[in-house]
């Protein structure tokens, strides 16, 4: 998973944390300070500067128990407030300001014979042709692209063939939120071993999208493109050739 964090924030979230982050029970302390007050309490004094025996015993009896009381104390306390490599990564995560994680998805127009189109479609929501993109999950992305893509084109998935070619995160207004967004992209170059007749067609229609094929400079003439999905049109270009 990759995270995209603001260094302030990691910084006040390391400087609230740290007395936390490394503390542990101290089990070897606190048996320690027992055998300490056993061996006050057992030891022989004698007079010191006419100072009593029993006042010098009395004192580091006092100091013993008092060191003693301490540690369990510190002990009690890292047990209670229980802080560890998990704790600290999970709120870690929790300053991560990707909003969306979305895989794309550039297929070629390879069924002619100079393969300079890609396959995008038209969204409803941002009311602008994109490449066609789903939510990225963390176990078998990549399996999970060909499965919504077996559906979406209506095509065999042994067909589908799919290879990452690159990530990048965005921070782009987002048209459905009315907002700045941070996204996380991550690419994938898409091959199809037998495109069906349907998508052969300049344009088409599957499944209630209507889909299109455009090359990159298509794209960047495109005023909608250009207005809302220009910097995608030139990731895709700079990592797909």
């Amino acid at each position: 998973m990759k995270l995209y964090i603001d260094d302030k924030e990691l910084k006040l979230l390391m400087e609230e944390k740290r007395d936390l982050i490394g503390t542990k029970i101290q089990w070897d302390a606190l048996i320690s300070a027992i055998s300490f007050i056993i061996s006050v309490a057992t030891a022989t004094y004698g007079d010191i500067l006419s100072i009593p025996k029993i006042v010098i015993k009395t004192v580091f009896l006092i100091i013993s128990i008092a060191y003693f009381i301490k540690v369990l104390y510190e002990c009690i306390n890292s047990k209670i407030h229980k802080y560890d490599h998990k704790d600290l990564t999970s709120d870690i995560e929790k300053l991560n300001t990707i909003q969306h994680n979305h895989s794309l998805v550039a297929i070629k127009d390879t069924f002619s014979v100079e393969s300079k189109r890609y396959l995008t479609y038209y969204d409803e929501k941002w009311e602008c042709k994109l490449f066609l993109n789903f939510k990225t999950v963390e176990e078998n992305n990549e399996n999970n692209l060909i499965e919504n893509l077996s559906s979406s084109l209506s095509v065999n998935r042994s067909l589908i063939h799919c290879e990452i070619k690159g990530n990048q995160v965005d921070e782009k207004y987002s048209v459905s939120h009315k907002e700045m967004r941070t996204y996380n992209h991550r690419l994938y170059e898409v091959s199809i071993s037998n495109f069906p007749e349907i998508m052969r067609n300049d344009d088409f229609t599957l499944n209630g999208k209507h889909y299109y094929w455009m090359s990159i400079d298509d794209m960047r003439k495109d005023k909608e493109i250009i207005k809302k999905n220009l910097e995608i049109v030139e990731f895709v270009h700079s990592h797909i050739k």
